[in-house]
């Protein structure tokens, strides 16, 4: 948990409203009300080992967060979903090696 980090940034909220307080208002409990589910599919997601919905559902935390003022969660996401990003990218290109090499050996 990174305590330094703000939880929640009234200025920035506003900055990414274009100073509109009251859209910066709608989209900050459009994210409060969006993020238990997208929470529960996340953990969901990982508990079944699923790491592409895992993959989705934190994506899609991670770009909420891109229209509101809330800077920890915001981190936490980003850093998240480039972890998993290049695991699901590794993981890609060994399923690839693997069925070329399964590939290669029928054919032998």
């Amino acid at each position: 948990m990174d305590t330094e980090t703000k939880v929640y940034d009234e200025q920035l909220s506003l900055e990414l409203a274009g100073g509109n307080e009251d859209l910066a208002q709608q989209m900050f409990e459009m994210l409060l009300n969006e993020l238990p589910t997208l929470q529960a599919g996340m953990n969901n997601a990982f508990d079944e080992g699923d790491k592409a919905a895992l993959y989705d559902h934190v994506h899609k935390i991670n770009g909420s967060t891109r229209y509101c003022g809330v800077p920890a969660v915001g981190k936490a996401a980003n850093d998240l979903e480039l972890l998993l990003k290049d695991e699901i990218d590794e993981l890609d290109a060994s399923l690839k090696s693997l069925n070329s090499e399964i590939e290669r050996l029928l054919a032998f």
